[in-house]
């Protein structure tokens, strides 16, 4: 292939990007205003200084915590709780290449693209609850209207990038850092093991969120099919339904085994079907960034 038809390709790579930005960050937008319309700013109890509310008294509180001033108007102990109010530093990754650009139906958009809405989706989340956001790989984090864009840009050039694990050589997290990764992680469970370890031993906080295609889970598929690979590898079942019940036992114990690595850290983990609708997904996973819960 000569010069040219490469500047030409990467041309039309690039009009193509600029072009699915606006639909990207209208489409994240709305979902995230869906999620957070008609709800305060972040309710978690903490060290801060504003008040949030009162709550009955619990052996566990300090004493020193007691507001007697509200406690003396009955015969109920109160503390007075106060919003949190640490900033957290979150890193956001997302997986690309051939095994994410998959749909088994026309209609329904790929993994990459489910992957991408959900994590510009958080990201502007997270900026509406004031955290420090950022791409993994890079030192600087934000807020601003220029992070949200270039996460947004950042999401459509992993679209080409065979990432389909974190590089763990990237960066060294910042302590505290929380990261956050979308993928299929369809990888050997062995190397997403390995990946798992090195990224433990830089932060205690992570949340994993496993995109994967109906027909990858279901295989509802009848007849005889052709199966093509990443690397063009070919083969031709005949019966699709005789392979059926080995084929669920299979990827039910990967995706098992994704699941028991990440809560043997203690992370959140999340399974999303890219046929099921990304807003109840976002607000699993708002639920989890708020309030702590929902690792199992």
């Amino acid at each position: 292939m000569g010069i040219l038809s490469h500047i030409e390709k990467l041309r039309e790579r690039a009009e193509h990007s600029v072009s699915s930005l606006p639909a990207l960050m209208v489409k994240s937008e709305t979902l995230a205003d869906n999620i957070i319309h008609g709800e305060h700013a972040r309710r978690k109890s903490g060290s801060g200084e504003k008040f949030w509310q009162f709550r009955e008294y619990d052996t566990s509180d300090r004493p020193q915590d007691i507001d007697w001033r509200q406690s003396a108007k009955g015969d109920q102990v109160f503390i007075k709780q106060k919003e949190w109010q640490i900033t957290r530093k979150i890193f956001l990754w997302c997986a690309g290449g051939k095994s994410m650009a998959f749909s088994s139906a026309a209609p329904m958009q790929t993994k990459q693209e489910n992957a991408q809405t959900i994590a510009l989706s958080l990201a502007l989340l997270l900026r509406k609850a004031k955290e420090q956001i950022g791409i993994f790989g890079e030192t600087r984090t934000g807020r601003s209207e220029e992070t949200i864009e270039k996460i947004a840009r950042f999401l459509l050039k992993q679209a080409d990038k065979d990432d389909v694990l974190p590089d763990m050589h990237a960066l060294n997290l910042p302590r505290h850092a929380f990261f956050m990764g979308v993928g299929d992680f369809l990888s050997p469970i062995e190397e997403i093991e390995e990946c798992f370890k090195s990224l433990s031993a830089q932060t205690q906080s992570a949340l994993i969120i496993q995109t994967l295609d109906p027909a990858e889970i279901d295989l509802a598929y009848t007849g005889r099919i052709r199966f093509q690979g990443t690397d063009n590898d070919q083969e031709i079942i005949n019966h699709v339904s005789s392979v059926r019940q080995n084929y669920h036992t299979r990827i039910n114990a990967h995706i098992e085994a994704v699941k028991d690595l990440c809560h043997s850290y203690n992370w959140h983990y999340i399974l999303h079907r890219s046929d099921h609708d990304i807003e109840d997904t976002l607000k699993t996973l708002w639920n989890i960034l708020d309030t702590g819960e929902n690792k199992r």
